[in-house]
């Protein structure tokens, strides 16, 4: 959000739209931004995405009269580490890493992993959210982890399946990548701007499609050193002077 300003120059940075396409899926705090994106857009000397997909949803939802630049995430190099092996997990497992609330779409994930009899437990990581909450019986669910838990778990996955129907950059992708991990991703645009060519992807909501994709994943993971090879590409300091130079470009 962008307070009211008089002289000063402003930049907001719009991390996605859900609330505004994905309705059913927000909480009803984020519906707000429905009235209070558009206001701090229109105040903007500057507006940042985290994707190139992003901009063009904020181009076409409100028109900005000002620069709209995505600068993407970057990824620490510990993900690139070697990773102890985490404690009370499966030996092989597929995961998922993010919150439990309807954008991420874990109906779609639980039903494609129903239809691949003999693949590894599902592992589900991440805090529970909001909306109608999906039985997860069979699942485990460690919770919310610290980052070095966090490394360790997506280092020695099967595979990370990010099933969302809406995301404004992907992170948990670019982490799994950077660790080697094989993925598999809904087909979206922001998705394959992070992907690329070395993630797998399927369609979202289709829990056939994906079920497809898990299976090939499974029988042939790929090659890791091609996934870090695309990670290595997304850097915080890459990051960071993107935003420096946009802050010094709301100033001129």
């Amino acid at each position: 959000m962008l307070p009211p300003l008089r002289r000063a120059a402003g930049v907001v940075t719009v991390h996605d739209l859900a609330f505004l396409h994905h309705t059913d899926t927000v909480s009803t705090a984020s519906a707000r931004y429905r009235t209070l994106v558009p206001r701090s857009v229109a105040r903007a000397s500057v507006v940042l995405t985290p994707s190139q997909a992003v901009a063009e949803q904020v181009r076409d939802a409100y028109d900005p009269a000002v620069p709209v630049v995505a600068v993407p995430h970057g990824v620490d190099p510990a993900w690139g580490e070697p990773q102890p092996r985490p404690e009370g997990l499966p030996a092989e497992y597929v995961l998922f890493v993010g919150t439990l609330e309807p954008r991420k779409d874990l109906r779609t994930l639980l039903a494609a992993h129903r239809l691949v009899p003999g693949a590894p437990p599902l592992v589900l990581v991440g805090p529970p959210g909001w909306g109608e909450q999906v039985d997860v019986a069979g699942c485990v669910t460690p919770g919310f982890l610290d980052d070095a838990a966090l490394r360790s778990v997506v280092a020695h996955a099967s595979g990370l399946v990010l099933p969302s129907r809406d995301e404004g950059f992907g992170l948990p992708v670019l982490e799994a990548l950077a660790a080697g991990t094989p993925v598999l991703a809904s087909d979206l645009p922001v998705l394959r701007e992070v992907g690329g060519d070395v993630v797998a992807y399927a369609a979202p909501g289709d829990a056939e499609a994906f079920a497809d994709g898990l299976r090939r994943v499974l029988a042939d993971p790929g090659d890791p050193g091609l996934r870090r090879a695309r990670a290595a590409a997304f850097t915080w300091a890459r990051s960071a002077r993107a935003h420096r130079e946009a802050y010094a470009g709301a100033l001129a």
